[in-house]
């Protein structure tokens, strides 16, 4: 089984160094950007089996999507997620330049999607789960519905058999991925969460919606095409993408796993204010959007399905969005044959 870890990163990163001395095989692509600065390169090099996508080279791959994406966004990360599928990643892991990982990280992941191993445990039911609700001290995970009472409401815990994995989501200690107000508000570090997060635990697509980031998550390559990030929709750009991916998971029967590997989260410096204005175009249509994924016929064919809903968006999409979505597929089909 193929391993590729991709990020995008405007640091040196530093980081790398342990995910590469926890497994010395993983493949690291990285997309640099404008304000990547230069020593970042020789560190990635130095590094061994790691692709460092400089802006010039990343012009030179002729991806359609490229320019549409544009410069100076974390969106970049799709550029390292083409190169990383185009290597032939069988699993795709996704993190941040501030993101520590504990040990056995790998090993955590690879277990999962081994494809004679299916998870027996637990699975969290209802239209919405926010697994960060299971963190301590509690904090609601970016991208939660808003509209809701709280986080853990209607959520029941049901045992499963034979669950097959599509997507991990690791859990993030310490400055945890939440929302710009609860930042504001209530400053959080998780330090310790649920014994059901520590064993594991799952929810069906087909019955259940949850807000998936792109730190510290994992999933299979005959995904991949969903994990578009679309500048436009702000800080929501991987929320709504995994939105997107649970519903092509309903047609193949796939779970998605929440628990270990967990990393620590030392976040970079963060304009909380930018963050609060970018979070509130993909807060206020998340159910529009939800409800939009519901009225597609399913298909077995993962780019054909999203080829049916890039030409068919809702009119709360921002402009732009169609063309970049197509354009992102075309660049899929050619890396994925």
């Amino acid at each position: 089984m193929k391993t590729a870890l991709i990020l995008t990163t405007i640091n040196v990163p530093t980081v790398l160094q342990l995910y590469r001395k926890l497994d010395p095989d993983v493949r690291v692509f990285v997309a640099a950007d404008l304000k990547t600065p230069p020593e970042a390169q020789a560190f990635c090099v130095d590094l061994g089996r790691t692709y460092y996508l400089s802006p010039e080279y990343q012009k030179s791959l002729g991806y359609a999507c490229s320019e549409l994406i544009g410069w100076n966004t974390i969106s970049r990360r799709n550029i390292a997620l083409l190169e990383a599928l185009k290597w032939g990643a069988d699993v795709i892991v996704s993190v941040d330049d501030d993101n520590i990982p504990l040990p056995l990280f790998f090993w955590d992941y690879r277990i999962m999607f081994k494809n004679d191993l299916a998870f027996d445990g637990i699975k969290a039911q209802g239209a919405w789960f926010d697994p960060a609700y299971l963190s301590f001290p509690r904090v609601v995970q970016r991208g939660f519905p808003q509209h809701t009472s709280f986080s853990g409401a209607g959520i029941v815990y049901k045992s499963v058999t034979d669950a097959r994995i599509g997507i991990a989501q690791g859990m993030i200690l310490g400055d945890p991925d939440t929302s710009a107000v609860d930042r504001i508000s209530q400053h959080p570090e998780v330090h310790q969460v649920s014994e059901l997060l520590r064993a594991g635990i799952v929810t069906d697509p087909k019955e259940t919606y949850a807000p998936l980031n792109s730190q510290n998550i994992a999933f299979a390559r005959d995904l991949a095409p969903c994990f578009l990030m679309v500048p436009s929709f702000g800080r929501y750009d991987d929320i709504y993408a995994s939105l997107v991916a649970q519903r092509v998971m309903r047609e193949r029967g796939l779970h998605v796993h929440y628990g270990q590997p967990f990393v620590w989260q030392q976040r970079n410096q963060h304009n909380l204010l930018k963050d609060l204005a970018q979070e509130q175009w993909g807060a206020e249509h998340i159910l529009e959007f939800a409800a939009w994924l519901d009225g597609f016929l399913g298909q077995h064919d993962v780019i054909g399905m999203l080829r049916v809903m890039a030409t068919n968006l809702p009119k709360f999409v921002p402009s732009g969005t169609q063309e970049l979505w197509l354009a992102w597929l075309d660049d899929c089909s050619k890396v994925i044959q």
